[in-house]
């Protein structure tokens, strides 16, 4: 008999880390033999830097309870929960009726201020935070680092870690991306949402003031644009800039194999082990970023190098080093290929997903 799971939480399109890990978990466990439902509780198509606010638009949410009933055909209801509190009480029916009907609770985690969230709540918004956290039989977070999060909600021994992956299209053989990557120049790549948070201001910031010194650098810029966050003046004026949009499959393996250098000065507060960091890992590239949430887990300074947060200086600086350091790039990134490849395919993503799951389910 096939274990019974549903997946309630974000599901492309807009394209996001949590919303692509619930597609591939969905479509791994299928494949491990599981029988999977699952609740889409995305409300737009659009991504937002407004997190943690109640608007109108937020309110369509409410048409995800018409599928409640889907909570009492499964063995385990399995939630990739929000951060903030409206993004943890949106699933208050949902863990309820999963809680009444015996149904076992799974929480994926996939960021690092749920506990920051709890601290700054008070009076009946804290009781209610913690008391829906603490209904969860079972945690699951991305690295070590973040099991904090949980900790004080859950027993120890009820929370697992499991790191993200790169998507399978991306394993290509070691000769494939040493004869495609061209070090003569330092070529780097920005692959995420938009949002000042993420560091994207930051990053064409320090790359406008390496220009304005005669340094030679090209970024590409991929992902959705944010509308509170209008970059068209950089796009516009700086010609070693390219924006090209959002990249899927080809277009994405090859912008990856085009650039050496992978960054993501993020600060962003939601932030977690971004599935971008191990997709740039797998196609060879050195990544450049912050020491913030997961990220640490999976960069060290044997594979990475890292700026200061929100220091646009710092950034440029660490990016004209690297304009003389073609070796350390190189080295780096092949490093990062063979890591990547070791531990955060895809196929070893739903392996322990799967191990995981049912251990929750036993």
């Amino acid at each position: 008999m096939q274990n019974k799971i549903l997946i309630i939480g974000p599901f492309p399109p807009p394209i996001s880390g949590v919303s692509i890990a619930n597609q591939v978990v969905s479509k791994g466990l299928r494949k491990k033999n599981w029988q999977v439902d699952t609740i889409n509780s995305e409300y737009s198509e659009t991504i937002t830097q407004n997190h943690g606010r109640i608007s109108l638009k937020k309110l369509y949410f409410i048409k995800t309870y018409l599928h409640i009933g889907k909570v009492l055909n499964s063995k385990i209801t399995y939630i990739t929960i929000g951060q903030s509190y409206f993004g943890v009480l949106k699933y208050l029916p949902f863990i309820i009726l999963a809680k009444v009907a015996r149904k076992k609770l799974v929480m994926h985690l996939h960021g690092n201020h749920l506990l920051n969230e709890y601290n700054a709540l008070k009076g009946m918004k804290r009781i209610i935070f913690r008391k829906l956290i603490s209904m969860f039989d079972y945690g699951i977070v991305l690295s070590e680092s973040l099991r904090c999060n949980l900790e004080p909600f859950l027993k120890k021994e009820s929370i697992f870690e499991l790191h993200n992956f790169f998507e399978a299209s991306l394993i290509l053989p070691l000769e494939d991306i040493v004869q495609q990557k061209e070090y003569s120049e330092l070529r780097v790549v920005f692959l995420s949402n938009l949002m000042e948070e993420k560091g994207i201001n930051i990053l064409l910031e320090a790359v406008k003031k390496l220009k304005a010194k005669g340094v030679a650098i090209r970024l590409k810029v991929a992902g959705n644009k944010i509308k509170e966050n209008d970059l068209s003046n950089y796009f516009n004026t700086l010609d070693s800039v390219d924006y090209i949009g959002v990249v899927h499959g080809e277009e994405k393996r090859q912008l990856l194999l085009w650039s050496t250098v992978f960054c993501l000065p993020t600060f962003y507060k939601m932030e977690g082990q971004p599935i971008s960091i191990l997709e740039a890992m797998a196609m060879g590239n050195l990544i450049l970023t912050t020491s913030h949430a997961g990220i640490t887990d999976v960069c060290k300074e044997q594979n990475a190098v890292f700026c200061e947060k929100k220091n646009v200086a710092d950034l440029a600086h660490q990016l004209e080093l690297l304009v003389d350091d073609q070796n350390q790039i190189r080295q780096k990134g092949l490093f990062n290929r063979q890591y990547a490849n070791a531990y955060f395919t895809e196929e070893l993503f739903i392996e322990n997903a799967n191990k995981i799951l049912l251990q929750c389910i036993n």
